[in-house]
Parts: structure tokens; C-alpha cells; sequence
């Protein structure tokens, strides 16, 4: 489509408020539709709806300067006559991991072929309609430091949409959003998908006080950012007015508190009789994941708050900056900083908190220091609404189930309703079992009194004792949830943000009377698979392994991949590796590995490397993630064999290795100071020279190599040769021959790291760096690791380490390995895969793991495929397979493998001394059967022909 409508917004003088949410709206006339297509976009975030009814969400992730629009068949939605567009448009204003936000705007186009040949385009432009939807609350925290503002609905405020006419901000191709081009991957489902059990209803503390506050947007307004290193330094203060002398409990989230000079201990603190003087400083002013903090009240009823500098002011608090020692930069430049500059630059900041905390010790010594500087500004500005830690703090009283007539009504799509009580003790909370972890929408219908409150929240894990493990701030960090306010009568509701997890736990507040609940569902929303693939065994617990598998990799699959559907919904580029690699088996998905491969590209133009997470509004390089995804442009050829995308992507390659020679140091190794980690285990890897990027950027020309062959590329296959030549030996000269293994780093100042890790040995196994006499001591370190020696600590790396064990015929390693690493999921009641292995875990509060659905573990798609069934693509384009099952534990198997060309499927079974294998494939696709050590003895029957 060629685009000429314009960006529209409502007319306003800032167009990077903070989370705004506006409703555009046109009508018009039409003959009869023979075909209609719109183009939409919009800058954050756009719902659409053609004669009211629900078409999509977008768009989808994409740069600034490489964006993108939805292209729709729009005629199914269309009708001879008055028709009308509707479109939900909301701006973030804030950074996220997802996208970089430049100011608020809207493009929509329609193009319409009418029946008679006349055509029609409606397009965005000064005549559509705008109003500002204040239903949507702007005044909440962002979700998590990876996502955007959270949602917070108020029905209460539908009514009365002041609409005027829109502003005209430019021309389609005039604004910040540059190189338009339609969107290059599926759009996303929506499949109904209902509560499978209904658990408990219990009746929850409602007492509650809590401020959360938006530090790093307090200390920088305006600021469009999400990273780690942009100080967020300050403090909030307020009086705290007692009838008497007592202790109460005070905590703070992210925030050092103090009362009258004193810090409690465990959160006590004692109050005198009148005023007393709070400040509440951050506390880490350097963490990406506190730009927001909180101060929560437990028992303080008979407490009242008041400002500290006009005691009239409707806001309690006030907010103390500290100006002086601001820090704004990106985490590229700051890691770029000598260590002694970054110190010195911390140093400097907290000695100013520290100095603020010793001088304010009541209000007039406040006042008296900082009565200049602080800031009054009303709750809308400096306080947050967040409904998540009440619910994360929630107290049980007791069984609410005479409150609750009929808690299974709501799960089904029928007539009837549960119906909840009010309890003078407390709020009422339903809680229900999905029967497997999903993501998407919450949808529901309820009749309520006006003012009642919906809040919405969902968690991945309830263990055997019952305890839940929570998101939020004490944990993985991120709001999984929403709240809503009933107007009078009924509500109807569909959420904008997608959402995970397992169970929902449904809590009504400040209810008045009865609510009556038809209906909550989530309407589960992925990527479009088609499950190619599939895999079946005698062992019926290797069975699920590889179901469940699958289940994480579909549920981590939308506009990219992502690295998991609750806590971050991130493209992280290595994790998309692994994950491409394991949906070419089950999935095929190429289109979604492509534009991975395209996005993390295209940062490049930005970043001296391939980024980490793309696109986002965090500047940061993980330099492993850089050289993997040089690889992943490899794999998608050589699964493909897409010349024409290749040649595309070759420009990205070069100048991703151009920049890794840049960080060469004196040894040879690449160095850089950057986020320099591999795995989440005991790497010591907080240095710039870490061996297992060199490693990798050894794997990266391996990679780079080969496709500079398939495109005769003569030139940059000599430098690659060189590059190759010349780092191999600066990694080898770091060998130690009484370890018998590489060290993990070297030190700033020269020494040598005293830690060894499995990974270096296993990447230099898989890419061809160990010299031949240390082999087979490489070998020794993956297979009977010595006791000394750091171990894989998580799914994503053990798939390099089971792709060195492969190549080197020790595939029933791996296969021992899953079993070992897998089976106590299952064992837990998991239908997913987790972020980390079951014994690999700390710092999760006695819970197994922080994510419970995890698509970088799905390696036993993958391996059990190409193990088990045997099915191994060995040339490009999928256009020979071996066969070769392992079949040596087993009596049966069978299965299908997703290729370019059309699933190939394989089946065998032992009957005795015979090992009868079925195979077939596509039309042109050879099938090759190829021994190995386990048919020893067997006879081999191959497609109903003795070997």
C-alpha cells in the first residue's frame, strides 16, 4: 500500500506525556465491499475496531528508524452503508525493552474496492475524532522495568468523551517513525480458553496503606530510557502525625527509611506523641529494576501524614532531588567509564544520599537544609496507583466460601453466574487453576454496585504446602496484573495487555452489595504455530518432556521470540538462538526467526555490535548474544536456504565482526567492557577479557565463514580466515596444563583467573579451538567435570554443551542429561519448562525457579528428534536428512521433524534382533539411513528393505 494519511493525535502541547491512552474514531459511508485492507500503526500501542467489533492489537516491534505497519484484510468487517473505525491509542512516554517510544502518534489507512470497480480510501487525517480515555488511569507504575505503564481501568469514567477533532502531527513519512514498511510476520491469535478448577475463596485483609512513587521519573522528566545506570537518586518525606506514643511498622521497597533521624529495626519504629519526621531515601541508586519505590504502612490506623511544608497541600509528601549529582548516560557509555570513574561517580551519589539522610533528621533541620530544594507537586504527579503489593502482601483470614454461591458458574460459557457476597471482615478472593500455564487477554462480564473493585492477578506456581510464589517486587518484579472499577450494572471488559501464568486470583474490593460474575476467561494469544513436528517414544515420560517443550516454545512466540510470556516478553537475541533453532523442528516458524534475525540486525546502525534485546530502550551489549546471533543467521540459511534474505543479513554480519576486531586487546582476545556473562552460574566473568566471548566470536566466523562461501563472497572470506587464524592461538596460550582447562578471564590487571568452567571447554570443543592434544581433557571437563570446576547453570547454555556432546557421538549423554534435568519438572506437576533447573536455583524464596515457562530450556525438541527419531537435516535447505535413530533404551519411536519443504516423519520399532525404520519426507527430499554403535546386532529394515 502506498501510505499517505497523516499522523493524528488529540490535540495537546506535550506529545510525551506519560502513559496516555486516547480513543480515534471515524464514520463513513460505503457501497458494496468487494475487497478493503487497512494499514495501521501508532506509537506505543493501538486495539482496533471496524463496526465494533475486535480485529487486532499492534503494532508489532519493530525500531524508529525501521518502523512498521499492520496490513489487514478489513473487508470481513465492513458493510454497505454507515460504517465506523474505532481505534483504542495508547502511548507509553516511558522506555521499554520492546520499544523505543519517540512521542505519541496514530496511521491508519483504509483502501476499499467497491463491488461497481469505484475505489475509496479513509485515511487518518484532521477530520477523524479524538478523545482523551481517562477510564484508562495514567497514573501507574510501569509493569516491570522490561514493559510499559500498568493497567488500571476505571468504568466509571466512560462516560463523557470529550471528542474533537484530531492534530494533524505529519505526514505519514514526516515524523520521527522512518522507513514505513508492512509488518513481516503473522498476526497474533486469540482462542477462547476458561479456568479448568476452581481451588479456594478466601476472605483478605483490606486494611491497607502504601505509597509507590516514580523515582527515575521524578529525578529525569521526560527522560525516554529503561537503563540500569541512570541515577535515580533522591527522597520522598512526609510527618507523620501520632495521637499518642507507639511503634509501628513501616516498610520500604527500594527505599532506606528513617523516623526522626532513626532507622527501625526490622521496620519498627517508635513514634512520639504529634509530629514526627520521615524521609525515605533510594536505596540502590544505580538498579534498573527500582525506578519506581514504595513505603507501606502496616499498622498504623490511628496515623495520619501530612506535608511537611504546607500541611494544607493535598499531598502528603514531598520529593527531595539531588540534583548535583546527577548521572544520565546509557549503560554502554557508563561501563565505558574507567572502574575508578564509575566509582568515583557512585561514590559521589550515595555520599549525597548519606549527607541527606544525617542532616534531615526532622522538620526543621529539613527544612532549614533542603526547604529550598524540595518539591511540592500534587499526588498525581509525584504518587503511583498500584494495586499489585496488596495483593502480593495479602493476608488470609479465612475460608470465604459462604460468600460465594456457585464459583464454578463463571468458568463456563452458559447463563449462569457466581454470585459473591460482601464480608464485613474483609475483600473476597477466588482463586482458579487454568490447568496449564497460557498467555493472553483477561476478558470478563460481571454486574456490580459502582465504585467495586476488580483485581486481577496471575501467578506460575502454588506449591504442595500452598505456598504462592508471587511476581512482583519482592521477586521477579513485574505487576502481573491489573485492576479494574465497576460502573453500575453490568461490565464487559477486555484487557490491552497480554498477560501469563497459571492460576488467576480473582479479588473483589469495596463491594456494597452482591456481584454477579458470568464470565472470566483468558482469550490465549500466540503466534500462529502449526505443530509440524511431534515425537513419541516407549518412554512415556520423555514423551511429555517434549510436549511440555513445545508448549513453552509456542507460549514464548508473538511478534518475535521471546524469552518468556510474564516476567519480561523479551526478544533477547541469544535466547531467539535457541529458540529459532528449536522451532525449526516443531514449528518451522521461519518468518519469525527471520525478523528476529532483521531486528537484532538492524541495531547495528546504532550499537558497535549486535544488541541484546531488541528493539528497546535499554543501550546495553552482552557480547555472547552478539557473535550467537551471527550463528542464528547461519542456522535460518541452512534450514532455508533463503539466498535472498542472507545476501540482506551479510551486511549486518561484516559489520558485527568488524566491531567485535575492534576489542581486541594485547593478547589478542577479545575484550570489551561490557555485560560480559554466558550462563547464570559461577563464571567469574566480571571483567572485560572473558574467554567465552572469544569462544564465540570463533563460533561467529565458523558461521560467518560459511556464508560468505554461499555467496562467493572472496574478500571478507580472507579476512574471516585471518581473524580465525589469528585468535585461535591468543585463546590456546591460556590453556592450563595442570587444570587441564581454560581459565574463565583476565583480570584488569593481568592475572589470571584462578576459576575454570565447563563452557570454556565445550565451546572450544563445538567451534574448533582446543588444540588436538588437549581434546580429549576438554572432552573429560563436559562429560566428569572435575569438583573444582564451575558447572552449566542453566537450560540456555546446556544447549551448547549438548551440541559439543553431539558432535563428538556422545548423544546419549544428552539424552541422560534431559532425563536428569527434566524429569523433576514433570515430577512437580510442571506443564512447562522452566528458566532453570530444579537444583540450579537460588534466591527464589524456596521456590524450584524464577520462570516457570522458559522457551531457551526447550532443548528436548531439538535433541530428542534428532537423537531418538534420528531425524538430522544434513544439507541446505532441507534437502537431504539422515536417519539414524538411537535406539538403545527404547522399543519404539516415532515422530515428524518441520523442514522448509514439509515435515519429515520418522517410526521404528525393535521386534527382536530386527530394527524395523519407516521414514518419508517431501517430494525431492533424500532420505539417507545411516548406522550407528546402538544397531549393533541388530538387522536393519529401512522403509520395508533389508540393510
Amino acid at each position: 500500500m502506498e501510505i499517505s494519511a497523516k499522523w493524528i493525535w488529540k490535540k495537546q502541547r506535550n506529545y510525551n506525556a506519560y502513559n496516555q491512552t486516547v480513543i480515534a474514531r471515524k464514520r463513513f459511508r460505503l457501497g458494496e465491499v468487494r475487497d478493503a485492507q487497512i494499514a495501521i500503526t501508532a506509537d506505543s500501542y493501538y486495539r482496533l475496531y471496524i463496526n465494533g467489533t475486535w480485529v487486532n492489537d499492534g503494532p508489532c516491534r519493530s525500531w524508529p528508524w525501521h518502523y512498521q505497519f499492520d496490513v489487514i484484510d478489513a473487508a470481513p468487517y465492513l458493510q454497505k452503508g454507515e460504517n465506523g473505525i474505532e481505534i483504542i491509542a495508547r502511548y507509553f512516554g516511558v522506555g521499554t525493552f520492546h520499544q523505543v517510544p519517540e512521542q505519541a502518534g496514530l496511521l491508519a489507512q483504509l483502501d476499499v474496492t467497491l463491488k461497481n470497480g469505484g475505489k475509496t480510501r479513509i485515511e487518518s487525517d484532521g477530520t477523524w475524532e479524538v478523545a482523551e480515555a481517562r477510564a484508562w488511569r495514567p497514573n501507574t507504575p510501569k509493569v516491570s522495568i522490561q514493559m510499559e505503564p500498568a493497567e488500571y481501568y476505571d468504568a466509571r469514567l466512560e462516560k463523557g468523551l470529550r471528542f474533537s477533532k484530531s492534530a494533524e502531527l505529519f505526514d505519514a513519512h514526516g515524523g520521527p517513525w522512518k522507513d514505513l514498511h508492512p509488518r513481516d510476520c503473522a498476526l497474533l491469535t486469540r482462542q477462547p480458553f476458561a479456568p479448568r478448577r476452581f481451588i479456594e475463596a478466601n476472605i483478605v485483609a483490606s486494611d491497607w496503606r502504601r505509597y509507590t512513587f516514580p523515582m527515575a521519573r521524578l529525578a529525569h522528566p521526560g527522560l525516554i530510557e529503561a537503563n540500569h545506570h541512570v541515577n535515580t537518586a533522591g527522597a520522598v518525606a512526609t510527618c507523620l502525625v501520632a495521637g499518642s506514643g507507639r511503634t509501628v511498622t513501616i516498610d520500604g521497597f527500594g527505599m532506606d527509611i528513617s523516623v526522626n533521624g532513626k532507622r527501625g529495626k526490622g521496620g519498627r519504629f517508635r513514634l512520639r506523641s504529634g509530629d514526627n519526621f520521615l524521609l525515605a531515601a533510594t536505596q540502590n541508586v544505580f538498579n534498573h529494576q527500582y525506578k519506581e519505590t514504595g513505603v507501606r504502612f502496616v499498622d498504623c490506623t490511628d496515623v495520619t501524614l501530612q506535608n511537611p511544608m504546607d500541611p494544607s497541600h493535598e499531598n502528603p509528601w514531598v520529593y527531595v532531588p539531588c540534583r548535583e549529582v546527577d548521572y544520565v548516560d546509557n549503560d554502554i557509555a557508563f561501563f565505558s567509564h574507567r572502574i575508578e570513574e564509575r566509582e568515583e561517580t557512585r561514590r559521589a551519589i550515595e555520599q549525597n544520599i548519606a549527607k541527606l539522610k544525617k542532616t534531615a533528621v526532622d522538620i526543621p533541620t529539613f527544612l532549614a537544609s533542603y526547604g529550598d530544594t524540595a518539591e511540592c507537586m500534587p499526588s498525581q504527579e509525584m504518587l503511583l496507583e498500584d494495586p499489585h503489593p496488596q495483593f502480593e502482601m495479602r493476608r488470609v483470614i479465612r475460608d470465604a466460601a459462604r460468600c460465594v454461591n456457585d464459583p464454578r458458574a463463571l468458568m463456563h460459557e452458559n447463563a449462569e453466574a457466581t454470585v459473591v457476597k460482601p464480608s464485613k471482615r474483609g475483600d473476597i478472593e477466588l482463586v482458579y487453576d487454568l490447568g496449564e500455564q497460557n498467555v493472553g487477554y483477561y476478558s470478563f462480564e460481571l454486574n456490580a454496585a459502582e465504585g467495586t473493585i476488580l483485581d486481577i492477578f496471575g501467578i506460575e506456581y502454588i506449591n504442595a504446602q500452598g505456598d504462592v510464589q508471587h511476581t512482583g517486587i519482592r521477586s521477579g518484579n513485574n505487576r502481573n496484573g491489573m485492576r479494574y472499577i465497576c460502573q453500575e450494572g453490568w461490565n464487559q471488559f477486555i484487557s490491552l495487555k497480554r498477560r501469563s501464568g497459571r492460576y488467576l486470583f480473582l479479588t473483589l474490593r469495596n463491594m456494597t452489595g452482591p456481584v454477579s460474575i458470568r464470565k472470566v476467561e483468558l482469550l490465549e494469544s500466540t503466534y500462529p504455530v502449526s505443530q509440524e513436528g511431534a515425537f513419541e517414544c516407549s518412554d512415556a515420560a520423555l514423551t511429555r518432556i517434549w510436549d511440555i517443550s513445545a508448549r513453552t516454545l509456542k507460549l514464548c512466540m508473538e511478534d518475535t521470540f521471546t524469552d518468556c510470556p510474564l516476567y519480561e516478553q523479551t526478544l533477547w537475541v541469544g535466547d531467539a538462538r535457541n529458540e529459532a533453532v528449536f522451532a525449526f523442528t516443531a514449528f518451522g516458524a521461519y518468518d519469525l526467526a527471520r525478523r528476529c534475525i532483521a531486528l537484532a540486525g538492524q541495531s547495528v546502525e546504532r550499537f558497535p555490535l549486535v544488541g541484546c534485546q531488541v528493539p528497546s530502550s535499554w543501550e546495553c551489549l552482552l557480547p555472547a548474544w552478539s557473535f550467537l546471533w551471527v550463528i542464528s543467521v547461519w542456522d535460518y540459511y541452512f534450514h532455508t536456504g533463503d539466498k535472498r534474505f542472507l545476501r540482506k543479513a551479510w551486511k549486518w554480519v561484516k559489520q558485527n565482526l568488524r566491531g567485535a576486531e575492534k576489542f581486541r586487546d594485547e593478547r589478542g582476545l577479545f575484550s570489551g567492557p561490557f555485560w560480559n556473562m554466558f550462563d547464570w552460574s559461577g563464571i567469574d566473568d566480571a571483567h572485560s577479557t572473558v574467554l567465552h566471548n572469544s569462544m564465540f566470536v570463533v563460533g561467529a566466523i565458523e558461521a560467518a565463514l560459511r556464508c560468505a562461501s554461499e555467496l562467493g563472497d572472496k574478500k571478507t572470506l580472507q579476512w574471516l580466515r585471518a581473524y580465525r587464524k589469528e585468535l585461535i592461538p591468543a585463546i590456546n596460550a591460556l590453556w592450563d596444563s595442570k587444570k587441564q582447562a581454560y581459565p574463565d578471564s583476565v583480570h584488569e590487571d593481568g592475572t589470571i583467573s584462578e576459576s575454570i568452567s565447563q563452557h570454556t571447554s565445550f565451546l572450544a570443543l563445538l567451534y574448533d579451538v582446543v588444540e588436538a592434544r588437549n581434546r580429549e581433557a576438554a572432552l573429560k571437563n563436559c562429560l566428569r567435570p572435575p569438583k573444582n570446576m564451575v558447572r552449566v547453570g542453566s537450560p540456555f547454555a546446556i544447549m551448547y554443551l549438548y551440541e559439543a556432546l553431539e558432535k563428538y557421538g556422545h548423544q546419549d549423554a544428552i539424552t541422560e542429561s534431559i532425563y536428569a534435568s527434566y524429569l523433576p519438572m514433570l515430577e512437580d506437576g510442571a506443564t512447562t519448562v522452566w528458566e532453570s533447573f530444579p537444583s540450579g536455583t537460588t534466591g527464589q524464596g524456596g521456590f524450584p525457579t524464577r520462570s516457570h515457562c522458559h522457551a531457551w530450556s526447550s532443548a528436548p525438541i531439538h535433541f530428542l528428534n534428532r537423537i531418538v527419531l534420528g531425524i538430522v537435516p544434513v544439507s541446505v535447505g532441507g534437502a537431504t536428512f539422515d536417519i539414524s535413530p538411537r535406539v538403545k533404551g527404547y522399543t519404539w519411536a516415532r515422530g515428524r521433524t518441520a523442514s522448509v519443504n514439509g515435515p519429515v516423519a520418522a517410526s521404528w520399532k525393535r521386534e527382536g534382533k530386527t530394527l524395523r525404520v519407516e521414514a518419508s519426507g517431501p517430494e525431492g527430499v533424500r532420505l539417507r539411513f545411516k548406522r550407528n554403535d546402538t544397531h549393533a546386532g541388530l538387522t536393519i529394515v529401512f522403509n520395508g528393505r533389508r540393510l
